[in-house]
């Protein structure tokens, strides 16, 4: 029933080689060659796998070897870095003047990159004004309120 049509057969290898089979079908169909041809198959598909597997991980390993051997100096450089990061996380070493330096430019907020925010604000402040002046009879007192989330 399972081998019934091309796409069920196909549905059935790739199950099998999930390791999702039932021995017993196989057993019934045929008692010899059923499982013979289950074992060789899932033999080669086991083995194509491994060595495609086997193939990417020493391809990446000759590759990355390559690359370690043109940039000697960046894993020394990597590795100081990290040091130095983590005793300063440790409080055994104390930054120094360049890096406080670039921390601080790195906080830094330009006022004029902040410039359009704040006249929005203060357009939607005036906004308001006018529609509560417009609504308001003539002896009342608008009070404004500014919201300072733009700071």
């Amino acid at each position: 029933e399972q081998c019934s049509s091309i796409l069920q057969t196909t549905q059935m290898l790739f199950e099998m080689t999930l390791l999702k089979f039932d021995v017993h079908d196989l057993c019934e169909a045929a008692s010899l060659l059923g499982p013979i041809c289950f074992s060789l198959f899932i033999f080669i598909v086991v083995f194509i796998c491994v060595s495609m597997f086997v193939t990417i991980i020493r391809e990446s390993f000759a590759f990355v070897r390559n690359e370690a051997k043109l940039k000697p100096n960046e894993d020394q450089r990597i590795l100081s870095f990290m040091i130095s990061k983590l005793k300063q996380w440790l409080g055994l070493s104390k930054s120094s003047e360049l890096e406080r330096d670039e921390d601080m430019r790195s906080r830094y907020i330009d006022p004029i990159e902040s410039f359009p925010d704040k006249i929005d604000q203060l357009l939607d402040v005036l906004n308001q004004f006018h529609v509560e002046q417009q609504s308001n009879q003539p002896g009342e007192k608008v009070k404004l309120s500014v919201d300072d989330s733009f700071n």
